[in-house]
């Protein structure tokens, strides 16, 4: 999951996180260019990414990943939260670590936005094995 925040947290899901460098360590994200999250790390050049385990419930996945955060205060009802160095959400229930990033580079690819962000604050939430697309798709998603 991924958090930003400007004048309110907003948050999302995404599939698409992968370290891309060690020294200093750095993550890539993909996030969709209609989401008020990728507006707001634009803006504010600040990113946290909460790694989802496999156990996390559907409801998670469906309240900050099929609804927007320009309707809904995705934070309202949340009390597994904390802030990291950076001020930004990260969850803390179903989750087996956060980052907390800083935009060192962005690119635009049509559809999303990919940001380069350094790892400023990191730590180990839990043991689960985290939720990768694949498993979503085969485990949590309601079958239809």
């Amino acid at each position: 999951m991924l958090t930003a925040k400007d004048d309110q947290d907003n948050g999302c899901i995404i599939n698409t996180c992968v370290q891309v460098a060690g020294d200093p360590t750095r993550l890539m994200i993909s996030c969709q260019m209609g989401n008020l999250t990728r507006e707001i790390i634009e803006k504010t050049g600040k990113f946290n990414i909460s790694v989802l385990t496999e156990d996390v419930p559907f409801e998670t996945i469906r309240h900050f990943g099929m609804q927007s955060g320009r309707d809904v205060d995705k934070f309202a009802d949340f009390t597994n939260l904390e802030r990291s160095c950076n001020g930004l959400y990260y969850l803390t229930e179903n989750v087996n670590a956060m980052f907390s990033c800083e935009v060192k580079e962005k690119k635009d690819l049509g559809s999303h936005m990919m940001f380069i962000g350094e790892v400023v604050e990191s730590k180990v939430l839990g043991k689960g094995a985290p939720c990768t697309y694949a498993h979503y798709h085969k485990a949590i998603r309601p079958k239809v």
